[in-house]
């Protein structure tokens, strides 16, 4: 069981999980990508749904740095393939008719949308030695704004947490992971004039996923299990905000 929460299961080198009325126009997406070269993407196995219904993608060996740092060499990759995935989905035009999960992510940014991964985060990128090679978990596939989803990117990769929660999975301090930002930045190709709003919008992504899980946990003053999530990443978005000036420099 790769997830028993999400009812995801592997069988050889087949991933099963849940199908939706959205698996369709996912996998007319994983389609398009490949067409269009991008690697990195799960391959649709046979029709795509077992015979009892549920997804089929194949799966992709490989480890995950997280929840630890990575490398500049990796951080530039992300951001390379992150250019090649939108530069690609841009091009894809889904069905009038399709439809998606719901996602905190596809209210944030402008209303240029593509249609994208929608959770690219350390969790969802297999490596090997230590270099990013593929996404998976495509299951928020959809609508969302390529700058808002860059964003995400540049949160969660260089990891721009509080000082203790970096210490605590070994992570540089506040300077490096700044230039980290830029080297993805740099390497993903945003313009200069782009990059102004980009630390707005990283601190926006970051509080509106702490107010998204704090709704799905349905948190009352007596909750407690599910509080740590929500606490790092509203105290990320907090760090981000006292380091503003770094931060900003640093995408200068």
């Amino acid at each position: 069981m790769l997830s028993a929460e999400k009812s995801v299961s592997r069988e050889g080198n087949v991933v099963l999980r849940p199908a939706g009325p959205w698996t369709p126009h996912i996998h007319q997406l994983l389609r398009h990508l490949k067409r269009d070269g991008v690697t990195g993407v799960p391959d649709i196995v046979g029709s795509g749904l077992s015979e009892d219904g549920r997804e089929m993608l194949g799966y992709v060996e490989g480890e995950f740095v997280h929840p630890g740092p990575w490398s500049d060499e990796a951080l530039a990759e992300v951001g390379r393939m992150l250019r090649r995935l939108h530069d690609a989905a841009a091009s894809h035009a889904p069905d009038g008719d399709a439809a998606w999960q719901p996602w905190f992510l596809r209210g944030v940014g402008g209303p240029h949308r593509i249609v994208s991964h929608g959770d690219i985060a350390p969790w969802n990128m297999v490596t090997q030695g230590g270099m990013p090679i593929a996404l998976i978990d495509w299951e928020f596939a959809g609508p969302v704004d390529p700058m808002a989803e860059l964003a995400r990117v540049c949160w969660l990769f260089p990891q721009l947490h509080d000082d203790d929660v970096a210490a605590k999975v070994g992570l540089p301090p506040a300077d490096v992971r700044a230039r980290q930002l830029r080297l993805l930045v740099d390497a993903y190709g945003l313009p200069a004039k782009e990059r102004r709003q980009l630390l707005d919008l990283i601190i926006e992504v970051a509080v509106r996923e702490a107010a998204e899980e704090a709704i799905e946990a349905r948190i009352t003053s007596d909750s407690i299990g599910p509080q740590w999530g929500m606490a790092w990443r509203i105290r990320a978005a907090g760090w981000m905000l006292r380091h503003r000036s770094l931060l900003e420099q640093a995408l200068a």
